[in-house]
């Protein structure tokens, strides 16, 4: 593991199913819980940046979710209901009886379905590049069938771990599509390249739950104007895995929401453009604290 930012903790809670390792900072103020992405991704490697900012007047709170950085292993499916339990469960540890949440890709997903199910628990939500509010995704049935092979998560995973040059190639392609330089793309190479060594796979198990053949298993879209707390939704311009359009369908299904769009940014606007993305960040949790 990588040594976390100065100021915060690292700290872990048993489950019968396995260990989550968690970082926290701040000592007074509301809460935040930041839910990092799928894929090769953990707390560290989402919310470096941001959770010094967010601590000079929060409480932040942010876990490897199960399956992945240091919570790892784990025994047992790491779906959506299985994200969003272990969620419940952490909030209770944590003795947090109500939070913001912030999730990025898979863990906007994850933000949004836990909201709808406990939304006298969530404060507010931001989604960032968030998955799971698309009918379908961008070429829908070849996502499909990687999905469902048994080979191409670990050989993907495999090819990462062995080859650095791949990773930083996949990081300009994929997640930092805005053309700006990353001035730590280095640094995340590295981070990206030690998750792909201690994991089995590039995808995570809500990756085979959410995409079905013709469409999204996980699809919170037809349920966004039941969210009761205050949302804002982020979101690169040039995303290249969700598209910006699926930004505005889901800010569109709730009412009163805040659409931000960063231009010149991609899937991770936290690590691509940190300081434009931190203060987007600040402006929404200090209007609802």
């Amino acid at each position: 593991m990588t040594a976390p930012p100065q100021g915060v903790e690292v700290d872990h809670i048993e489950f019968p199913a396995g260990r989550i390792r968690f970082f926290r900072a701040g000592t007074s103020g509301p809460a935040i819980v930041l839910l990092h992405g799928g894929g090769p991704d953990n707390a560290l490697i989402s919310w470096r940046h941001a959770i010094g900012v967010l601590a000079a007047d929060h409480r932040v709170f942010v876990p490897d979710l199960p399956g992945q950085g240091g919570s790892m292993p784990w025994r047992g499916s790491a779906n959506q209901r299985t994200f969003e339990e272990v969620l419940r469960w952490l909030l209770d540890a944590w003795q947090v009886p109500q939070a913001t949440l912030v999730g990025l890709s898979m863990g906007g997903s994850i933000a949004a379905g836990f909201a709808l199910r406990h939304p006298q628990r969530v404060r507010g939500l931001v989604l960032v590049d968030s998955t799971g509010m698309q009918h379908r995704m961008h070429r829908h049935l070849l996502a499909h069938l990687a999905l469902r092979s048994k080979f191409a998560g670990p050989f993907a995973a495999k090819l990462l771990r062995l080859n650095r040059s791949l990773v930083r190639y996949a990081l300009t392609k994929l997640f930092f599509t805005g053309g700006q330089p990353v001035s730590d793309l280095e640094s995340i190479v590295d981070e990206v390249s030690a998750e792909a060594a201690a994991r089995g796979s590039v995808f995570a198990d809500w990756h085979h739950d959410a995409v079905g053949r013709k469409s999204m298993n996980i699809n919170h879209l037809p349920h966004l104007g039941q969210l009761q707390c205050p949302v804002m939704v982020i979101h690169g311009e040039r995303d290249a895995i969700v598209p910006v359009q699926a930004a505005r369908d889901a800010a569109g299904a709730i009412p009163g929401s805040m659409l931000r769009v960063l231009p010149e940014a991609g899937h991770w606007p936290n690590r691509e453009r940190p300081t434009e993305f931190n203060a987007l960040l600040r402006e929404f949790v200090n209007t609802h604290r």
